[in-house]
């Protein structure tokens, strides 16, 4: 064990089990189910090797694909054996499958957290009972089918299409066209056998709008396309080197008048077309994945955080007066960055399990979303949305810091960042753009104001916390916040009623002179909502020590955020004034000095095997050295000692220019 790393644990006042044991009630509920599936991670690696011990991140792009396949079988077989559901969203945490999967996904995830819940949503109780028998007797690997080479987040604007024959009673499911083409559904390339499609459909030439249908992609006895069907991986990628995204192009592919999923909107035998239901419930499925989504996001930023922290702790460099190298976290610089990122885990933690609640206390009450209020569900789309979108936009810009906060060996494999990065860097993209979904936030936002009415989210027993001792440490900053908020809106509001009226705009043109600044606004407002639930989180500790040291973490975060990413307009908008920006830059220096005790333990309490972070730096007993030089010898470039390049290319240009000498 690193012997500063042992200092750092016996010095710090945070107690680890209870702040261990505080972040896992959080995370699943109860401190109960936390140790429950703690427990079930401890046997699964017991188990299943991990592809720590694999050297995962030495190997080819076949070869990492073979591994999660074939670990994600054993996964699936463990679970099975224990009686456990691979539906449960605990069990799929990067928590539990993490310990042998590390930062890398199931290959199943999309089955599991899109194919299953679709028709669970969206089909009637028969097709439910029907699906479910198909996937009991078969093994089916489901995956989602929506965005197409030519399409992405404007899903009316898709192009394939479902058109019904009322004399064979099926749908005929076409590409039309080249940009028709579905494109990156994941595991659609070369794994998935079956696929919910959203396509147009046509009846009698009439365009009836996006519906869901479930189509074969492959055959159950030798896994070839089912013929029509052309689908293939669409190319090495900036990451994900171990999934298959796919393109998938349809020719007349027929489909039984079941397979289209009918809860809200039925075809009839005869061709006519009824609406069942409410269309709102479409978008359930959306805010169930983008929950998910917000708490990946938020793991995959304590992982880069473990491991900046953990090696800033290990690594000494620059002696100073007295000859003795420093711990790199005891430099000013390095404090500023890691605990930005350190500030900003915990907030999104936080807030991340507080709309996952939001969303399974609302489906819960609403009899699977079908009574949803059109006001809960506008609400919880923006805040799922703009959570979604800061989440990812956090986790790639502190993946990165954190990265470069490990100094060379952060640049390697064996640092455990680089994943962490690219998978951050394609979530800012994938299941909606983060600009966009940030202008969905304020399109939001927008309606609130014209109302009149609040857009904000007060947790539960809010009236109660803002009269605690607590709430007037932090009034201040929320007083900040709003007031900005507020003033911002005014402004904003101002500017496009006086683009129509005066200027003569269209309503369309006077958002797009506005959105800029409409994107500032929803990110204010997510930081309101992560402010605020974090806040409420904290109230719950009942560890002196571990509130006081969470509380100066939430100030922390807050700090950063007023100083550094809306310091221009609060300023601006006369929030603050020059002395009081210069006054919280000076409280934001001093807290680092107090986190800096606690940071090793802070990170700790996430309770991380070695196995989840896959990284020699971020290792658990800080042995960083040794882990990084075994890595290296295991490259596969050194398995000869002579590589074959040299005989079939260096030797023969030698040969070749020692003869043309002797000439």
């Amino acid at each position: 064990m690193n012997s500063d790393l042992i200092n750092e644990r016996k010095d710090s006042t945070v107690n680890v089990e209870e702040m261990k044991n505080f972040l896992g009630h959080i995370q699943y509920g109860s401190e109960s189910r936390f140790h429950e599936m703690m427990n079930l991670r401890d046997r699964m690696v017991a188990k299943i090797r991990p592809i720590y011990e694999e050297n995962f991140y030495n190997l080819d792009r076949d070869e990492k694909y073979e591994m999660i396949f074939k670990k994600s079988l054993e996964i699936y077989d463990f679970l099975k054996e224990n009686k456990i559901s691979s539906d449960s969203t605990d069990v799929m945490k990067l928590g539990v499958i993490g310990g042998v999967l590390g930062p890398e996904k199931i290959l199943f995830t999309l089955h599991t957290a899109a194919f299953k819940v679709s028709i669970e949503l969206w089909g009637t109780n028969d097709q439910v009972k029907y699906w479910n028998s198909v996937m009991n007797s078969n093994f089916v690997i489901g995956t989602y089918i929506q965005t197409e080479i030519g399409h992405g987040t404007y899903v009316r604007g898709l192009e394939t299409t479902a058109t019904y024959d009322k004399v064979s009673k099926e749908f005929i499911i076409n590409s039309p066209t080249l940009t028709s083409i579905k494109f990156w559904p994941g595991t659609g390339g070369i794994t998935a056998n079956f696929g919910i499609v959203m396509a147009k459909l046509i009846i009698d030439d009439k365009d009836l709008g996006i519906q869901a249908f479930i189509v074969q992609l492959r055959d159950f006895k030798n896994h070839r396309n089912i013929p029509g069907i052309e689908t293939g991986d669409i190319g090495k990628k900036g990451g994900f080197e171990s999934h298959d995204n796919g393109y998938i192009k349809f020719s007349n592919i027929r489909i039984p008048l079941f397979n289209m999923l009918m809860k809200n909107a039925v075809v009839h035998a005869d061709g006519r077309f009824e609406k069942t239901g409410s269309e709102l419930i479409m978008y359930a499925c959306m805010l169930l994945l983008r929950g998910g989504l917000c708490s990946f996001g938020s793991i995959l930023l304590s992982l880069s955080t473990t491991i900046a922290v953990r090696y800033s702790a290990v690594r000494r460099q620059t002696s100073n007066l007295e000859g003795i190298e420093p711990q790199i976290m005891d430099y000013q610089t390095q404090q500023f960055r890691i605990f930005h990122s350190l500030s900003s885990t915990y907030s999104y933690i936080f807030a991340a399990n507080y709309l996952i609640k939001q969303i399974t206390n609302t489906r819960s009450e609403t009899n699977n979303f079908a009574l949803i209020k059109p006001a809960d569900l506008s609400r919880l789309h923006a805040i799922s949305a703009g959570l979604k979108a800061q989440t990812f936009s956090t986790c790639l810009r502190f993946a990165q810091i954190n990265r470069l906060c490990c100094g060379g060996h952060g640049y390697s494999a064996a640092s455990g960042l680089i994943p962490i990065i690219q998978e951050a860097d394609a979530g800012c993209t994938y299941e909606g753009d983060n600009v966009v979904l940030l202008l969905q936030t304020a399109r939001y936002l927008l309606k609130c104001a014209q109302k009149g009415i609040s857009p904000h989210y007060q947790p539960e027993n809010w009236n109660n916390l803002v009269e605690s001792d607590l709430f007037k440490q932090f009034k201040i900053y929320f007083d900040i916040y709003h007031r900005l908020y507020d003033e911002f809106m005014t402004e904003i509001s101002g500017k496009m009623f006086f683009l129509i009226k005066e200027k003569g705009f269209s309503e369309y043109q006077a958002w797009n002179e506005c959105t800029v600044q409409l994107v500032n606004i929803a990110k204010l407002y997510i930081s309101i909502y992560v402010v605020s639930c974090s806040f409420a989180s904290i109230s719950l500790n009942q560890n002196e020590n571990n509130r006081l040291v969470l509380s100066q973490l939430l100030k922390l975060f807050i700090l950063y955020e007023i100083t550094e990413d809306y310091a221009a307009n609060t300023i601006r908008l006369n929030i603050l004034d020059a002395d009081g920006m210069k006054e919280f830059s000076e409280r934001l220096l001093s807290l680092l000095k107090k986190v800096r005790k606690d940071s090793v333990v802070l990170v700790d309490s996430f309770n991380y095997l070695d196995s989840n972070l896959c990284s020699v730096l971020g290792a658990y007993d800080g042995n960083v050295y040794q882990k990084l030089f075994e890595f290296a010898k295991n490259s596969k470039l050194n398995t000869n000692n002579v590589h074959e390049s040299y005989h079939r290319v260096l030797k023969p240009y030698f040969d070749k220019n020692k003869l043309r000498a002797q000439l």
